[in-house]
């Protein structure tokens, strides 16, 4: 029987992203002769499984993962899988966590007018494409677009959260 998964909610220490399986993630990224993964890729397949990566945190975990299976060579799936049942809780992000993100960017005013939480898709496009992983414009719509959720320019920050969480 399938087990139920926790959605985070306000207040809640529970992880914000659903949690997935390396064992579900690791073979979509891996090359498909060796059956290892380039050692660039590692933090895109913990982000894919649910962690919360950010950038400084990258070249520190691929230098601990690559002590394993040599500096600079691709890594193996339990390499990867006794780094995460090591580490993964360190890079779970809680329900607060996020909200409290998110609302600092809008009360600075980058994705929302500022001191305000109505998100406008505009400036959070606008931002989601030009730092971190830099979404492109094309491929945001088209996330926004398969939800159908958000139907307006603007979204209060706890729909955009909930939306978030799907």
């Amino acid at each position: 029987m399938a087990e139920a998964k926790k959605v985070a909610k306000k207040g809640g220490k529970e992880p914000f992203c659903t949690q997935s399986q390396l064992k579900d993630v690791f073979p979509l990224f891996q090359d498909r002769k060796t059956k290892l993964l380039p050692l660039n890729d590692v933090p895109y397949v913990l982000r894919a499984c649910g962690l919360t990566i950010y950038g400084e945190e990258e070249v520190k975990i691929k230098g601990e993962v690559e002590k394993v299976d040599g500096m600079g060579k691709p890594v193996s799936f339990q390499t990867l899988q006794d780094w995460m049942s090591e580490n993964a809780t360190n890079y779970q992000r809680s329900y607060d966590d996020a909200y409290n993100a998110l609302n600092t960017l809008c009360y600075q005013g980058l994705i929302a007018e500022e001191k305000t939480t109505v998100v406008r898709i505009a400036h959070l496009r606008h931002l989601v494409g030009e730092v971190g992983d830099k979404i492109p414009a094309d491929t945001f719509n088209k996330i926004l677009k398969a939800d159908d959720t958000i139907k307006s320019d603007t979204v209060p920050l706890d729909e955009f959260i909930s939306f978030l969480q799907k």
